[in-house]
């Protein structure tokens, strides 16, 4: 932990690319696929008690509602796992990352006397919600929110790019449009345009 730690300038540099993220994308599919016949998932890059961290806390971020699973049922450890043993990933995302679970472990121990898996839901809610909002957070908070505003966007990518939070979303994919009648007047109104201003352009 204390050698993690020792790269906590580090711990905001969690980076991937796109190119990453849609292999990622695609192993998670294939998964998917598999369905109950999967065989066992083994982590390639996070250790036993890491694995179980971050299934945690990735549930935490995406908790399973009445719309639709949660980040675990979503198969997300497994696409951020994936991305880390890729071997396009940098040794400054892996520590990082590694780095950022020691620190809360460390500070669930500090506050609690148990380790951030270990801790209830009201425990770890109480932790997360300092680190949650970067400008309310306190200054010796700092690592912890680099970290977390980290892990989240890499949670929300691999939740998003699943099946099921493409259900979430209710996107529909390329389908066919069989009549096309515009734009719901909802949707033109939140966000604040009409047809109108695009009446007005001069055409060619």
């Amino acid at each position: 932990m204390v050698k993690w730690l020792a790269g906590a300038p580090a711990l905001g540099a969690i980076g991937w690319s796109s190119t990453q993220t849609d292999r990622a994308a695609r192993h998670l599919h294939a998964l998917a696929e598999l369905g109950p016949t999967a065989p066992p998932f083994t982590p390639k890059f996070f250790t036993p008690h890491e694995w179980r961290t971050v299934s945690v806390l990735v549930d935490d971020v995406i908790p399973r509602d009445e719309r639709s699973g949660s980040a675990t049922d979503a198969k997300v450890p497994e696409f951020m796992d994936f991305i880390l043993a890729d071997a396009d990933s940098s040794d400054a995302s892996r520590t990082a990352m590694r780095g950022g679970l020691a620190w809360l472990d460390l500070a669930c121990d500090d506050r609690f006397g148990v380790l951030f898996a270990d801790a209830n839901e009201t425990q770890r809610h109480q932790l997360l919600d300092e680190i949650a909002w970067p400008k309310k957070a306190r200054p010796e908070m700092s690592q912890g929110v680099a970290f977390f505003s980290r892990f989240r966007d890499l949670t929300a990518s691999g939740f998003f790019s699943s099946a099921m939070g493409w259900k979430d979303l209710r996107y529909l994919g390329n389908v066919a449009v069989h009549e096309w009648n515009g734009c719901p007047p909802a949707a033109l109104e939140k966000l604040g345009v009409t047809y109108a201003v695009m009446d007005a352009k001069p055409t060619k």
